[in-house]
């Protein structure tokens, strides 16, 4: 990839689309898995990092209130497929992994992590997503928007769901200061 596109989307845009390699390697278009569901678009830094691990047992866990809510779960990191189906069989997880190796669906996002630790690049990892939720509704807008601040910093099951719940209503977006998470949610009542 010669230019890194490192535009951050906001809510309320069209969610883009992009390909990448299923875990049996064959290339996949982010529009045709979500076909017109609502989708949680995860972006996960690798399997050997345990937030990602505990992060996608959490949503395996909880993967039947995702599928009652009629969303699409997709999970995306920067390592080879092979990587991935190892993690899928470790963590028995339920929803697609996709391997984005060009990282073209990362900085679509605007979620490449920058300041990758000299630890890790000691170990041979040069390149990482930031850990990142995205909530796509059933047009294709962008409902909800959270780009960890570090490796632990991920959102809670909780309120994933309730941005899915929220995705089919009318939106109110209200950026936050930092405009990292740019989706205010009603409280609950």
């Amino acid at each position: 990839m010669a230019q890194e596109n490192l535009n951050e989307i906001e809510v309320g845009q069209s969610a883009p689309d992009f390909l990448a390699r299923d875990l049996s390697g064959k290339e996949v278009r982010l529009s045709s898995l979500i076909e017109g569901k609502k989708a949680l678009l995860l972006f996960y830094r690798g399997g050997w990092c345990p937030f990602c691990n505990e992060q996608l047992a959490a949503i395996t866990m909880d993967y039947q209130k995702f599928q009652e809510l009629n969303a699409t779960v997709v999970a995306v990191s920067g390592e080879e497929a092979e990587k991935g189906r190892g993690l899928l069989q470790k963590l028995h997880l339920p929803f697609v992994l996709l391997s984005d190796t060009p990282f073209e669906a990362i900085d679509r996002y605007g979620v490449r992590d920058r300041n990758v630790s000299e630890m890790l690049r000691a170990k041979g990892i040069t390149r990482l997503p930031k850990p990142s939720a995205f909530v796509i509704d059933a047009t294709g807008t962008l409902r909800y928007r959270y780009v960890g601040k570090n490796a632990p910093d991920r959102p809670k099951n909780a309120d994933l769901l309730r941005a899915l719940r929220e995705a089919d209503k009318p939106m109110e977006v209200s950026p936050e200061a930092d405009g990292l998470n740019a989706c205010e949610l009603p409280e609950e009542t």
